[in-house]
């Protein structure tokens, strides 16, 4: 009766909500472990019903159903124009894109022909089986375990070990854009998936949500890896510290794994949450004055594990370390085929700090997004491996050196990017993939944090 009325008065909120209207249903609370289990199995269910779709390569094979569309329909006339093709190329140039080729497929309106395209359909059922899960009864297999650079990991439990000792695993799972409230299912599938390192932020909101779902995984505190990052608005010493334990109170944990700096900047940057105000005081030196004060703090009180920043550039850091007492750790960053940052990454090894990439697999920050599985090197990779494209930008980055935080609310996704660890490019092919570089960010609607000052 419980779970009966906890259903009642959800969808009760949800209808009212949309009316501007006070919903009257009420019930006794709702465990949070019950609607976890609701929403695994409602994606279970999800997944068994949607056919697995394959990666759509231009000498793909297909054939469509005749008039398959009704006519007057928006989409009608399109579909009757591309429909006659018998390749992927050949849709494309008829004025299909790879979300029309998905829906069809999954609408059984395309087929897919000959043993290649079939292969691909295979090859795409196999991403989406879910990792080897880490339950109470199997935690030896899941402790985390140091490889001496992030090509050599063999599962995401894998990592490299920082200047403190800590191992930070070289695959994550990142947040960004979970809003609040609805981030706590993504992570508790993340965690059952086999991800030992969750990436999130103050300026996400959506902290709480990550610890909940960890409370909800049942694994032990020592298994699982937190990122989180003091936001522009927290520049300073008392901020700082201010923020951190209110991330720590958000989080639920006794301690963070990894804090670092979101941004060097104040004034500058992705805009602040309401109520949020550009600290006064702010000049460039406060970064390393305060800032990083208060994080060299927090680290000698066993608050936090390891310490580091984001999106500084070689500037920046030698700015820092010429000040700091401690070196930064970790140096996350945008790094993908358009934005090869190979001084930062030099720099960072000679200095002992380990890089750790976002947007791997794009961004949505920027008008000006192309599509990083189309790229013919990348295509090309991932046809050899027979693996996916997502695969394949994961795996160069790990084989440049790079730890990487992708991020998916879908569970086949989420299995997808975490099974990178069979396979390992050849140097022709993280040659042409760096070859794409042309220094294009987008990143924080593609502005250069170096021009931060």
């Amino acid at each position: 009766m419980i779970a009966t009325g906890c259903m009642l008065q959800l969808l009760s909120r949800r209808r009212f909500r949309l009316k501007g209207l006070v919903p009257i249903v009420s019930a006794a609370p709702f465990p949070l472990r019950n609607l976890f289990a609701m929403k695994r199995k409602a994606a279970e269910m999800t997944e068994a019903e949607t056919p697995a779709v394959p990666e759509w390569k231009d000498d793909m094979r297909i054939q469509f159903v005749p008039h398959g569309k009704k006519a007057g329909t928006k989409s009608y006339d399109r579909y009757e124009k591309y429909s006659k093709a018998k390749t992927v190329a050949e849709a494309m140039k008829l004025g299909a894109k790879r979300i029309d080729l998905t829906w069809d497929y999954q609408k059984k309106l395309l087929k897919l022909v000959g043993k290649a395209s079939l292969d691909a359909v295979e090859n795409a059922k196999k991403a989406r089986m879910p990792a080897t899960l880490c339950t109470s009864k199997s935690l030896p297999a899941c402790t985390l375990s140091a490889v001496k650079k992030p090509a050599a990991a063999q599962s995401l439990s894998d990592g490299v070990k920082l200047s403190s000792g800590m191992v930070l695993p070289v695959v994550g799972f990142g947040t960004y854009k979970m809003k609040k409230g609805e981030a706590a299912g993504p992570v508790l599938q993340a965690l059952v998936a086999g991800y030992r390192l969750i990436d999130t932020a103050q300026v996400y909101e959506n902290e709480k949500d990550v610890g909940d779902a960890i409370k909800q995984s049942g694994i032990p505190r020592s298994s699982v890896c937190v990122e989180t990052k003091v936001w522009r608005s927290s520049h300073g010493y008392d901020r700082t510290m201010k923020a951190f334990n209110q991330s720590l109170k958000k989080l639920g944990l006794n301690y963070i794994d990894l804090y670092v700096i979101h941004w060097p900047g104040a004034k500058t940057g992705w805009p602040l949450p309401r109520g949020a105000i550009c600290p006064p005081d702010w000049t460039p030196a406060l970064r390393d004055t305060g800032t990083w004060k208060a994080m060299e703090d927090l680290y000698d009180q066993g608050k936090v594990k390891a310490i580091g920043v984001t999106n500084y550039s070689v500037r920046h850091l030698k700015q820092l370390l010429k000040t700091c007492r401690i070196k930064p750790m970790v140096n996350q960053v945008e790094f993908h085929p358009r934005l090869v940052q190979s001084e930062l990454l030099d720099f960072c090894k000679k200095e002992g700090i380990v890089l750790q990439a976002y947007a791997s697999l794009g961004s949505s920050d920027s008008g000006q997004q192309e599509d990083f599985f189309a790229f013919p090197p990348v295509v090309a990779a991932a046809k050899a491996h027979s693996v996916t494209p997502a695969q394949v930008l994961l795996r160069w980055a790990l084989d440049k050196g790079m730890l990487v935080v992708p991020k998916s609310t879908k569970p086949h996704r989420m299995a997808e990017n975490g099974a990178i660890f069979n396979f390992q490019l050849s140097s022709a092919q993280v040659k042409a993939i760096d070859a794409l570089n042309i220094n294009k960010r987008f990143a924080w609607k593609g502005l250069d944090p170096d021009t931060v000052e």
